[in-house]
């Protein structure tokens, strides 16, 4: 058991390096960090990107910063998705939302959501249940490693999957 968690630990820091160099290549002369949000399950993902400068057209009021949002890629998408591969074990699950943080020093620091329900952000609709089931069939979770909201949803899932004559069952 210790040589699977080594190895996950392993490729979960290659992952996470990889993907905060890439969000470093977002900042531009005078940022002074960029912040990824994700909220990612199995085939749906909804991504926030914000570079920091003096010089940003956005404004958080409540921090008093300017900000840039240059949308997200498929290439931070993808590695996004890799990290959180990366991050599974087995029975516990992986996480469903993170926060990076990349300082334009070139130090990172990363939030994990791995028990609580993720925020929509403003805009973005809310996950059609079923993907939860679909995302428990590839990152399985014990019943125990499983909040109660997150049962909730796949029982949802499942009674849509069913509704529409689709046999998956989940695990």
């Amino acid at each position: 058991m210790a040589e699977f968690n080594q190895i996950g630990l392993g490729s979960e820091q290659e992952a996470f390096n990889s993907l905060g160099r890439a969000l470093y290549g977002l900042l531009t002369p005078g940022s002074t960090r960029v912040e990824f949000e994700s909220n990612v399950l199995r085939g749906t993902s909804s991504t926030r990107v914000r570079v920091f400068s003096p010089s940003g057209q956005l404004s958080l009021e409540s921090m008093g910063e300017r900000y840039s949002s240059p949308g997200s890629s498929w290439e931070i998408d993808d590695l996004a998705e890799a990290l959180r591969d990366a991050c599974y074990r087995e029975g516990k699950g992986t996480w469903f939302s993170v926060k990076i943080v990349v300082h334009a020093t070139g130090s990172a620091r990363a939030e994990y959501n791995y028990d609580l329900e993720p925020e929509v952000f403003p805009g973005d609709a809310a996950p059609d249940p079923a993907a939860y089931v679909e995302d428990q069939e590839f990152f399985p979770r014990d019943i125990s490693a499983q909040p109660e909201w997150l049962r909730q949803r796949l029982a949802e899932g499942q009674a849509h999957i069913e509704a529409s004559g689709n046999r998956r069952r989940r695990q």
